[in-house]
């Protein structure tokens, strides 16, 4: 490929994208990933910090975790969620994950994590207009660089 083809298809790429409409780029939601705590994570994202707790919401996640790079959570519920929601309570910013909900998809999701040191990990549900919320403790044994 000669210089004069590639230029050519670099500005006709360029352009195409520019056509795509911005409502389907993802927003940053700066207000929900904040870094400011773990309560204000709450009260940002809830608009309360205190969420009762439900048995119907299931978080699997190891006790010790020997990498804080990659620890494995697992969270599902038998509720009718709209959205989930996984927090990290000593993390800088105590959001990790959110999944919206919509159709019929599964309430579950399997991620893995990182984490800052040993902390609570909470999965906070939404279904109607009410919150709950499911919550483990997690001990980091060795953390990552």
């Amino acid at each position: 490929m000669n210089r004069r083809s590639f230029l050519r298809r670099a500005l006709l790429g360029g352009a195409a994208l520019s056509l795509i409409p911005l409502d389907l780029m993802a927003a940053w939601q700066k207000a929900s990933f904040t870094d400011a705590g773990f309560s204000q994570a709450m009260q940002n994202n809830f608009g309360t910090t205190s969420i009762p707790s439900s048995d119907k919401i299931t978080i699997t996640a190891p006790a010790a975790a020997t990498n804080s790079a990659m620890v494995p959570v697992e969270v599902s519920t038998t509720l009718k969620a709209d959205q989930i929601f996984l927090l990290v309570e000593k993390n800088l910013t105590p959001l990790v994950y959110k999944l919206d909900l919509t159709g019929r998809m599964m309430p579950y999701f399997n991620i893995r994590i990182k984490m800052k040191e040993s902390s609570a990990v909470h999965a906070v549900v939404r279904s109607g207009q009410k919150y709950y919320r499911a919550t483990v403790d997690v001990a980091v044994t060795a953390q990552a660089c």
